[in-house]
């Protein structure tokens, strides 16, 4: 087809999305531009084909923690497929999600609700009730109102995802473990220890199978099996998992980038209960160093990690008064 054609066009991007769900988004990311780019010179700009591009690079960029360089496009793809499919369209309702996710992301916690309530409706109407497409926004609702402090429904939201998920798509799927995963911290913030950590370990069991050892997924797993047992007070078990999540993250990620600091404050955290307290701090401070106040996710893991030096300084001194 030559250099310059949609189906070239095509490929680049089915490339691009590989790569990044086999979680190599620094390689995806090229290959996506491109068939951006390539798809708004041959298509113009106001093409469904385009919107799925906008849509993929806004993905990248976002897990690779750029919201600002992704919301954007998200929009972008969103005004177009309301423009050209319609507010009722499949498609239409997952450039609602993905803008969830970003407002998510940066901590718009209502934003993000309206538009999950969009993608869920929507996809009701078009799917049915039984439609992993159907679980998907149940389950960011879940992070939600678990982010509001509202456990019970997160709960409740996240078991009826994990129903849909398993039913429709088997109990081995990489979808099934995110739904598993997202539902250990509402049964961890109830206190239901027991049960958390059996749904980590069945996440992380089918992560390993559906997406191998080193897939940054599977560190994410391994790191959330690890946050219960340190609210267990069982922080052996914790270590291992948690040197596992840091080495793939710092593969993944730049030394930089605030989810190293999330695993090197965990671990951290794991080395305090187990009275290393020498590199538990240096791994802290470096925690600290690289986590901001910011609104959502990294703003709590940046409280936590204050919470974790102060423990670690209460820990020392018990130590010091007992020689």
């Amino acid at each position: 087809f030559g250099p310059e054609h949609r189906k070239v066009a095509e490929s680049l991007n089915e490339m691009g999305v590989l790569l990044e769900k086999q979680g190599d988004d620094a390689s995806a990311a090229p290959f996506l531009e491109e068939a951006l780019a390539m798809r708004r010179r041959v298509l113009g700009r106001q093409h469904e084909d385009v919107a799925q591009s906008l849509v993929e690079v806004g993905r990248v960029y976002r897990d690779r923690g750029m919201e600002d360089r992704a919301e954007p496009l998200i929009r972008e793809s969103l005004a177009i497929r309301r423009k050209v499919l319609g507010d009722r369209h499949h498609e239409t309702a997952t450039s609602w999600n993905d803008l969830g996710l970003i407002l998510w992301h940066k901590g718009d916690l209502a934003g993000a609700e309206a538009a999950y309530r969009e993608c869920l409706e929507i996809n009701r109407k078009t799917l049915g009730e039984m439609h992993p497409d159907v679980s998907a926004p149940l389950n960011n609702l879940a992070l939600i109102a678990g982010d509001r402090g509202d456990f019970s429904t997160a709960e409740a939201l996240s078991r009826q995802a994990l129903a849909i998920g398993r039913k429709v798509l088997g109990d081995k799927h990489p979808n099934v473990a995110n739904k598993l995963n997202n539902l250990s911290r509402p049964l961890m913030e109830l206190k239901k220890y027991d049960e958390a950590a059996a749904v980590m370990k069945e996440a992380l069991t089918i992560g390993i199978a559906a997406q191998g050892e080193n897939h940054p997924a599977v560190a994410n797993f391994r790191l959330n099996l690890a946050r219960v047992y340190l609210a267990r007070k069982d922080p052996s078990p914790a270590e291992p998992l948690l040197r596992q999540a840091l080495e793939v993250r710092r593969r993944a990620f730049s030394e930089s980038d605030w989810r190293v600091a999330v695993a090197k404050s965990l671990l951290g955290e794991a080395l305090t209960g187990l009275g290393r307290y020498d590199e538990a701090e240096r791994l802290l401070l470096e925690a600290r160093a690289g986590l901001k106040d910011a609104p959502g996710l990294q703003g709590r893991e940046a409280k936590a990690t204050a919470g974790r030096l102060t423990a670690l300084s209460a820990a020392r001194g018990r130590d010091a008064s007992r020689h």
